[in-house]
């Protein structure tokens, strides 16, 4: 193993269908695991077992959205081993996207084309639950507490709350529009969503479930990101008609956006760096580059996965993964 004392950067990677491991220090490829097909079966998001030991990757098919003909598959990679340990069958749900772990332990999907997100037990990987959401659901949330999981619906003009105990619905978020992605704030009270078509940062109130705020972007927003500190809300946009793409770094109190960094290329996840000063951002040219969040500007452009279209980023736990 990787005789570490900072965590590994583990990245989704549709150009080569893989989950890539990366030294965010040194900078290096540490090993590539097998996790889908870049034809057929694309990976998207990623969300780790609660003991650490697994990434839980969603395969949704073969585009990004749209005309996207969709599977019915997750790989799941042993981060120690860094191989596809299973490729789970979700049967007749289809389209599997958002992920994320809960309190408990299991592991919640998005499937779109069934409109529902579905329960999984890892001990068994078979199905718990299934719960209707109306619509299809394509991004979730989860908060910190853990009492609520949080759906966005792409072009849909709500977000669905669903209650993690009940496994219910118990309401919807009015929007202008659709919306994006969505992240909950690091204290529970606000949910933040980009809009699904034009270059706005919605804020809600979780408490109330209205929204409470609006600002304008420079880009149209893929990702909101609120760093574990609470003081910034990073939002990844794209200019698509020019090809830039846009990391804007937000005051949380005030939602005045303080800082653009201007990349060249389209930016998806972000995630904070282990010292709470910088982030990574995975960019579709394959590039993670490291930014600055007081000097809003790119340090560090080392870091690259070797194939095109990464998009989801979390962090294994130290030590865990073996070189290849």
């Amino acid at each position: 193993m990787i005789p570490s004392a900072e965590p590994i950067l583990l990245v989704t990677t549709k150009g080569d269908a893989t989950l890539t491991a990366i030294d965010p220090h040194g900078g290096a490829v540490l090993s590539k695991a097998a996790a889908g097909n870049p034809n057929s079966a694309k990976p998207h998001e990623l969300t780790l077992t609660q003991d650490g030991q697994f990434a839980v990757i969603s395969l949704y098919g073969t585009a990004d959205y749209g005309n996207n003909q969709p599977t019915n598959q997750l790989s799941i990679v042993d981060l120690e081993s860094m191989e596809e340990v299973r490729r789970l069958d979700l049967g007749l749900y289809r389209g599997p996207h958002g992920l994320v772990t809960d309190d408990d332990g299991k592991i919640w999907v998005t499937v779109e084309c069934n409109q529902s997100a579905l329960v999984l037990d890892p001990e068994t990987w078979g199905i718990e639950q299934t719960v209707w959401l109306q619509v299809g659901p394509h991004f979730l949330a989860r908060s910190h507490r853990g009492a609520h999981i949080y759906f966005s619906h792409k072009e849909i003009p709500f977000l669905s709350v669903v209650d993690t105990r009940k496994r219910k619905v118990i309401g919807q978020i009015a929007l202008p529009r659709g919306a994006q992605a969505i992240r909950v704030s690091p204290d529970d009270r606000w949910l933040y969503a980009g809009d699904f078509c034009q270059p706005l940062l919605h804020r809600i109130d979780t408490d109330s479930m209205t929204l409470e705020k609006t600002i304008g972007l420079t880009g149209v927003p893929g990702w909101p990101y609120p760093t574990p500190d609470g003081r910034f809300v990073v939002v990844t946009t794209y200019d698509e008609n020019n090809n830039v793409g846009y990391v804007e770094i937000v005051d949380a109190a005030s939602l005045v956006v303080l800082g653009i960094v201007t990349l060249n290329a389209e930016p998806f996840q972000a995630i904070a760096a282990d010292d709470g000063q910088h982030i990574y951002v995975a960019l579709a040219d394959g590039s993670v580059p490291k930014i600055d969040l007081e000097r809003r500007a790119v340090v560090d452009n080392r870091l690259h996965v070797g194939a095109l279209m990464p998009e989801a980023l979390a962090f294994a736990p130290r030590g865990m993964i073996k070189p290849s």
